[in-house]
Parts: structure tokens; sequence; C-alpha cells
């Protein structure tokens, strides 16, 4: 149909010119209500023909309307600002309520500032990992970290006590300062705030939605490194892509780089910022040209996991990503030496885990195979963080084994199968002694096994010990096939460095079993020819790893075995011997000692962990070598007795004088034994070789003893005495 606004030129009129400048007339109404053509004249031809009124209404000129300037989206965000600002509101509240009673000390006088070195909230380490106020970390931590007895710092509390038990009462000026030492390293060790135990060295404080400007690595090197592990892979980093294979790897680590701002907190960010981090570390070391460059991405990607997991909110989401993301999460705390961290994150996990019921088999009744696969690995990884962080802190775990009915990796059913001759074909027994170190915990050193009698702790040692003998059987049945099959894959000392790290870790669990029940009283040495000689095999074995490692010269080898092995679990072995040194002067226990020392020396940079370790392991070494070089030598009795070191350590520890044998208080025996018990002394931490503590006694000055102790320990910087790295 014609259009009745349609404009209508003569052929001899040109358009330009009507267009430009000759205005045409509207169509008359009432040719635009019939939708006739109007010949525009005044009348028009119809109208006139019809012989009705023809007249043209005026162009009413458009309104402008009202701009509306807050759209639905707008509205959004400006209730989004008020309930962070609300949200903000609430958080500084809490925190005005809670600062008096963190800080009740300053009022009373600068004095008590001064003379307490080990109070939490000073007690920061020293280094690159100070934890300045601006740090992000958790509100609210206060109090220092509370260790079972299977910790290491237990286990270096015994051997302090020991030493207290043997060194007699006059002592050379020169042996008081290593033995003092020692004791404020030990209560250092037990004083170790919760506020630096659950911090992030590498966190940067930001919003919880928002990006908060996080920095990434230019996607030109995300593609570069990603095509070195498709055409380049490393054994290194083969665990990570078979235990998540579920993971796309490419589109995952890619992922990071379209992140919009409200994705920054997701799990998906999290776990793409892991890969690369591992991706960028170890090719860091693959190609020495681009080390720097590597190793500067690689702590871009760790500042970003950091700071991702600090800002987690207490309510996650039960969802497969956001355990992976955990999981790798406690991977980091680990390789920060933060046992607390890793623990938090790990409990949290196994709680989402069993919110979505991974640890039931009923849960896979109607999943894919290849979902089911995946979940179950999940879970068995969860599982053996737990249980291995149980035993390391000394906490009940959060996976009990009669909740699970998952099959597990090598038994009947669809539970997960290691394939053989694979990275995953150690993952069975990872998982094993994983098991073992829960049960390490639950059947010796819980309370309740402490408070056994000694016929119950016995037998169930035999047991566990029965056990790792199984499971060596089995590891070194998967290791021969495994060696068989990477030997034409990866180098000599790739494999001698998994098969002698393994051996370390498995011999270091003997020894803690061992060590669980020492002999009965009236025997020389306080631990048993099988322990001392578990440690000894123990010790020998971290020199040949030592040895393969220094020809390597790989950092991320000497960081694996550290972490992993090392201070994954409580190495006692160690301190089975400085025991054993202290008792017997054994002069080749001593050159051990001294051996490992020697081993680590030069690798203490290397993390700040380590040089912890480290410290503590030198101190009790020193503290053996000048006891056994001062009561070696002949003489009479009255000049051995002039020769041997006793501190005034009993006047120290107050509490553990009754175990010192007899005539040791025997009268304060009866008020303090539950007391001793329940601090894990009763059982553990006593000595009867009756010829060494014959000359001991308890000094009559207490006071003096404890005013020089107090001032010695404000006279020491506290950097200056680290706590051990196995327990931040």
């Amino acid at each position: 149909m014609d259009d009745p606004d349609a404009i209508e030129y003569d052929d001899c009129s040109p358009p330009a010119t009507a267009v430009h400048h000759t205005r045409v007339p509207r169509a008359c109404d009432a040719c635009r209500v019939r939708k006739i053509r109007c010949d525009r004249e005044s009348p028009c031809a119809h109208c006139v023909q019809s012989k009705i009124e023809c007249t043209q209404s005026k162009t009413r000129q458009r309104e402008k309307r009202t701009r509306v300037l807050l759209s639905r989206q707008y509205e959004n965000k400006i209730d989004s600002i008020d309930r962070r600002l609300g949200a903000v509101v609430g958080l500084l509240e809490e925190l005005r309520t809670k600062l008096p009673s963190r800080t009740p000390a300053s009022s009373g006088g600068a004095s008590t500032t001064k003379s307490s070195p080990l109070n939490p909230v000073t007690a920061i380490s020293h280094g690159s990992h100070a934890t300045p106020i601006s740090r992000a970390s958790p509100a609210g931590i206060s109090g220092p970290v509370v260790e079972g007895e299977s910790s290491l710092t237990a286990h270096s509390a015994f051997a302090k006590d020991l030493l207290q038990k043997v060194v007699s009462k006059e002592s050379r000026p020169e042996f008081r300062e290593r033995i003092d030492d020692l004791h404020h390293m030990v209560e250092v060790m037990k004083l170790q705030p919760a506020a630096d135990e659950m911090a992030y060295p590498l966190a940067k404080p930001m919003s919880l939605v928002v990006r908060g400007g996080c920095q990434l690595p230019p996607i030109e090197k995300t593609l570069e490194v990603l095509k070195l592990a498709k055409c380049h892979s490393q054994h290194s980093i083969a665990w990570i892509f078979e235990l998540f294979k579920g993971n796309n790897f490419p589109e995952t680590c890619l992922s990071v780089h379209m992140a919009d701002e409200y994705e920054y907190h997701t799990p998906r960010f999290t776990i793409g910022n892991a890969l690369l981090h591992y991706l960028f570390l170890t090719y860091s070391y693959v190609i020495p040209e681009k080390r720097d460059d590597y190793l500067g991405m690689s702590r871009i990607c760790a500042t970003n996991i950091e700071t991702a997991l600090s800002n987690l909110p207490l309510h996650l989401p039960a969802s497969e990503d956001m355990i992976t993301a955990l999981c790798l999460g406690v991977f980091t705390a680990v390789e920060l030496a933060k046992a607390s961290l890793a623990w938090t994150l790990s409990s949290k996990a196994s709680e989402l885990c069993q919110a979505l019921g991974y640890h039931r088999i009923g849960t896979y009744k109607n999943s894919l195979p290849d979902d089911a696969e995946r979940k179950q690995t999940l879970f068995w990884i969860v599982y053996t963080l737990d249980k291995s962080l149980s035993l390391r802190l000394g906490r009940s775990s959060t996976i009990q084994e009669y909740d699970i009915t998952l099959p597990g990796p090598r038994e009947d059913g669809p539970g997960v199968r290691p394939k053989e001759a694979s990275t995953s074909a150690w993952f069975d027994i990872w998982v094993s002694i994983s098991r073992l170190h829960g049960q390490i915990y639950e059947l010796l050193y819980c309370p309740e096994a402490l408070a056994q009698p000694r016929e119950v702790r016995e037998f169930r040692m035999q047991l566990l010990v029965g056990r790792l003998d199984q499971l060596d059987a089995l590891t070194y049945q998967t290791r021969a096939a495994w060696v068989n099959h990477s030997k034409n894959v990866l180098s000599e000392n790739i494999t001698d460095f998994v098969t002698l790290s393994d051996d370390v870790l498995h011999l270091s669990t003997r020894t803690l079993i061992l060590r669980a029940v020492p002999n009965p009283a009236g025997c020389p040495t306080t631990f048993t020819e099988t322990c001392i000689q578990a440690a000894q095999d123990t010790l020998a074995r971290h020199q040949e790893c030592m040895a393969v490692i220094e020809r390597t010269r790989d950092p991320g080898m000497l960081a694996a075995y550290m972490n992993w092995t090392i201070l994954y679990a409580p190495f006692v072995p160690f301190i089975v011997l400085f025991c054993h040194v202290i008792e017997t002067k054994d002069s080749m226990d001593l050159g051990r000692l001294e051996a490992f020392n020697a081993s680590v020396q030069p690798h203490h940079a290397t993390s700040e962990a380590v040089d912890k370790l480290r410290h503590l392991f030198q101190i009790l070494y020193s503290v053996a070598a000048q006891y056994v070089h001062s009561v070696g030598g002949g003489g009479s009795r009255e000049e051995q007795q002039a020769n041997q070191v006793d501190p005034p350590l009993a006047a120290l520890f107050p509490f553990h004088a009754e175990q010192l044998g007899p005539g040791s208080l025997p009268d304060q025996m009866g008020g303090h034994n539950n007391q001793l018990f329940q601090r894990g002394v009763n059982p553990m931490i006593w000595m009867s070789n009756e010829a060494q503590l014959e000359n001991w006694l308890y000094n009559k000055i207490l006071a003096k003893t404890l005013e020089k102790e107090a001032i010695f320990r404000s006279s020491i910087p506290l950097y200056a005495l680290p706590a051990p790295s196995i327990q931040r």
C-alpha cells in the first residue's frame, strides 16, 4: 500500500531541489485517515470531490522525556556497596570490642613487655616472612598454637627434659649458655602464636568481591609455559596432571586472564594460579636462561594463591572446584611449613567432601565412571593430607575410618585404581602411609593412648610395626615395577631420589612408632635397641638422599625433600639419637648428628622452615657434643662430677622434677601425677638410670634461678632463637 507521507516529484523537478529548498506540506487529515494519496493542495482534490472540509493538523513537537539515571544495574551496585559498608562497620565494631582484651598488659607498665619476649604478640619471625600489621591475616586469632604429643614440639621438650635429668648439679659456664638456649627455644616452640601460624606471608589485603589489584603473568608467558608442559613434560609435576586430571589444564590456566572483577575469588582462579605457579617454578630450573623470568612469574601466581586463600569466607560452597582449590592451598601451606594453616584448609576440604558424600560408595550410583573416579581421587587426596597433618600436629583426624565405605585405591570395587608403572602407581602407597600416620596418633600418641598401661601400648606398637612391614613390602614391589618402567624415561638421579626419600619417610615413621614405648625401668637407656637402630638407619638413608640432591643441584628437588619428607611428619630420629648420646656418650651417634647438621647447613637458605629446623638441631648437637666432651675424660669420681654439666633446669621445670628418680621430692609425687599425665610427660619422659641420676639434686635456689632465667630471656632477641620449621 502506498505511503501517504511519500513524496512525489514531477519528472522535470529535481529531487535534490525539492528536498533542500522546498518544504513539502503534509497530507490532509482526511487523506491520511483514508490512507490515500493527497495532492497536498489546499483544499486537495479528494476533499473537493467529496465535499468535505480539508484540514491539516500541525505536527506536534516530540516531548523531551525525562532520563532515568538509576537503572536496575546501578541499583544492584548501590545495594552491594551498602551491604559491604555494613559489613565493614560490623567488623570495625567487633575489632573495637576485642582490642581491650588482646592488649591487657599494656596498662601494666613497660616492664611487662620488656620481660616477656615469648609474648605471642611480639613473637614475629625474622626475615622476609615477618608478619606486619597490614598483612592479610584472619581476624581475631590469639594465643599460641596447641599441639599434641606426636608433634616435633613435644619430642623436643622430651629431649630437653631428658638432658635436665642426666646432667649433674655443677655446670660449666660455657655449657650453661647452650642449655639455656635449648630451653628458651623449646619455650618459643610451645608459645608459637596462632596469628603468625595462620597468616600468609605474601597475601595482600583486598576486597572480598573485586579484584583489588591482583597482578597476572602476561598471557604470552602463560601460553609459552603451557606449550612447554605439553611438549616437554617433567616428572616433578606429572603428579598434578594425573591426580587432578579432571581439570582441563590449558583452559583452567587461561581462565585467570579472562576473569572479570567478580571472579577473582572463585575456586577456578585459585586452581589456575596454582597450576601456573607449579609450571613456572618447574620450568625455571629446566631452562636456565629463563630462570629469573619464570621465577618472577611463579611468585606472582603464588601471591595470587595466598591472597585468594586468605580472603576465603567461613561458609564455602560445597563443590568439586572448591575442594580442589583447598587441596592446592594445603600444598602451598605445606611448602610454607605452616602446618596449622594447612590443617585449617584440609579440615575445610574434608568437611566439604563429607558434605558431598565423597566418602560413601552409594554417592556414585548414578555417576559416570570418569566423574566417579575423579571425585574419589579427590577424596583420597584430602584423606592423605588430613591423616598426615593429624600426626604432625597431634590432633584428631576429621575423617573417621568407620565412616568411610569407599574402597581404597587397591581394594576391590569401583574405587580409584592407579595405573601400573606410572606416577599414580605411588598413589596407593601415599594413601597407605597416611592411613598409618593417622593410626599412629590414634593408637600411640592421643591422650587416650597415653593413659593405657604399658602392655596395651606395647601391643599397639607391635601391631603398627607389622602394618608398616606390610606397607614396606608393597612399596618395594611397586617401586621395582616403577623403576623398571621409568629407567628409559627418567634419569637415574630422579629414580634414586624418589626411592631414597621414600625410604627416609618410612624409616622415620618406624622410629616414631618404636619411640612411643620406651624401655622398662632399670634399663640403661630410655629407648629400645630397635628404636635406636631405626633412627640410625634413617640418618644413614638421609645422607644417601642428600648425596643424590648434591649431584643434581636441583633446588626444586631439595625443597620437595625438605617439605614432603623431613618436615611433613615429626622427624624424631635426630632427637632419639640425641637422647641416646646424652645417656651413653656414644661418639658414633654423635658423629651421625654432626653429619646430619653438616648436610643441611649449606641449604639453610632454601627456606625459613629449613633454617629453623637446622637451628634447632644445631643447638641439640652442640649440647650433646659439649656434654660428651665434658664427661668423657678420666679421673676420679669427684672430678667427673665436677666436669658434668647441670644448669639449674630442674628449678625452671618444677612440674617435671617429680620424675627425676629416687630421692627427687617423693613427697610431691602424688599431687602432680595427674597434671604430669595431662602434659604428656608421665608415660613419655622419665629416666631410670640411677648411676647417672644419683647426684641429681633439686637445689634450693629456685627464686634466684627463675630470676636469672627471666633476665636471660629478656636479653635475647626472639629472632635469634626461632621455632623449628616443622611447627611455625
